[in-house]
């Protein structure tokens, strides 16, 4: 459905109205996927079976993938497109390498004491990888690459089994060139509640990270606090912001590329009435129902403000001076500019990750990183002469909030001969 604004004073407050229909994932979680969790929490794999059944069609004897599987998975794919999976694993590994180079603990000192701050590596992780409408497999590239450059020890894929009883091959193969060798089958809830409490056949891990469809997203909502998550991440979106020196037609291609995921929507904001009408006559004329919305703004300040208040999961700014521009977004967590930066040049091969947040969630999240799969620690080192000089303070700050063993366990300290 294309839906086309004029952004003035006047209806101003209807086109923010109609931003937060665009962010809105305000998700529930369903009385089904709280039992399918339940059920995986209390009867295991035999849980996981019932339902892969019910929702797969698969009736599944082995969860996981045996290396028989991997050796039949290379057989069924294009060989053609090895290389180009190889050469999307280098440039993400590069990328994401100069993350861990700049990530640096340190030491703060004064007078008598210290703190060490260190990064500590997850020590599990799950990856889920969806298999319903497309075989995202360079998902598997984006999401295991930092996992492995942050050194966690144990890296796990779950994933549907959509093709002939099994993980599509292309996932099968690039988890095999990652060097990945725990996966099971099995997708939606199942895997996340798996993953979050563990089975006879799959053990339990730390964070589960990874894209998927409602049902996996409501999972990840429930059994958040039992495990850690990357976020909750929404339907893919692109807005693009442009000036009359954008390429129409590249305008239309990456509106239309995002908006062919399930769920989609696509935001064109310009100043540019021309670059508007070749993407409306378009839609019109070839009968298109992608969840795309064209608002044209008086300058480029307004289409910055609405920007900033939608948060968007991809942004693609094409305008004849971008520097200035740039430097005025605050939410969005990957950029593009310019006519030839498309945004599937970045969900493939540039090596920035592609895992980002959506739905406005971009005001207080990040790309999917090394930081993902890391923790860091602080370590304190207090000689006595730091409790000379501001033991005093420490122990009024305890008074003050009526915990008087944590002033004691100073003061004794403090005056202790």
């Amino acid at each position: 459905m294309l839906k086309k604004f004029f952004c003035s004073e006047k209806n101003l407050k209807k086109i923010y109205k109609e931003i937060d229909k665009m962010n809105d994932f305000n998700i529930e979680i369903s009385q089904n996927v709280i039992k399918i969790i339940r059920d995986i929490k209390k009867d295991g794999d035999k849980a996981i079976k019932i339902y892969t059944k019910k929702f797969d069609k698969v009736n599944i004897e082995n969860l996981k993938v045996t290396d028989k599987d991997i050796k039949n998975a290379y057989k069924k794919i294009d060989k053609k497109i090895l290389p180009a999976i190889k050469v999307a694993i280098k440039n993400v590994k590069r990328f994401h390498l100069i993350q861990l180079q700049n990530l640096k603990g340190f030491v703060f000192e004064n007078d008598g004491y210290k703190i060490v701050q260190k990064y500590i590596p997850l020590n599990s992780v799950g990856i889920y990888i969806p298999g319903g409408q497309a075989p995202l497999f360079s998902t598997v590239i984006m999401a295991c690459v930092p996992a492995i450059v942050a050194k966690v020890k144990r890296i796990v894929i779950t994933s549907p089994p959509t093709c002939n009883n099994n993980i599509n091959p292309y996932i099968l193969v690039t988890a095999d060139m990652l060097g990945i060798k725990e996966i099971y089958k099995v997708g939606g809830p199942m895997a996340i509640a798996a993953l979050t409490y563990g089975t006879e056949t799959i053990q339990k891990v730390d964070k589960v990270v990874g894209p998927g469809n409602i049902y996996s997203t409501m999972a990840k909502k429930y059994v958040f606090g039992s495990i850690g998550i990357d976020g909750l991440n929404g339907p893919s979106e692109i807005t693009i912001l442009t000036d009359e020196s954008a390429n129409p037609n590249f305008v239309l291609l990456d509106l239309l590329a995002q908006a062919e995921h399930i769920n989609g929507h696509s935001l064109l904001i310009t100043t540019n009435k021309t670059v508007a009408d070749f993407i409306t006559d378009y839609f019109i004329n070839n009968k298109i129902d992608y969840d795309v919305t064209i608002i044209i703004v008086k300058d480029l300040k307004r289409g910055v403000d609405l920007i900033n208040y939608k948060a968007p999961e991809h942004l693609e700014i094409i305008v004849r001076k971008p520097e200035k521009i740039i430097n005025l977004i605050k939410n969005a967590p990957a950029i593009f500019v310019g006519n030839y930066s498309a945004v599937a040049f970045g969900d493939y091969i540039a090596g920035a990750n592609h895992i980002l947040p959506t739905n406005g969630t971009a005001k207080f999240s990040s790309a999917l990183s090394i930081f993902d799969f890391i923790k860091h620690t602080h370590i304190v080192f207090c000689e006595k002469k730091a409790l000379y000089k501001y033991g005093e303070k420490v122990e009024k700050l305890a008074e003050k909030e009526g915990l008087l063993n944590h002033k004691l366990s100073i003061k004794f300290r403090r005056t202790f001969k």
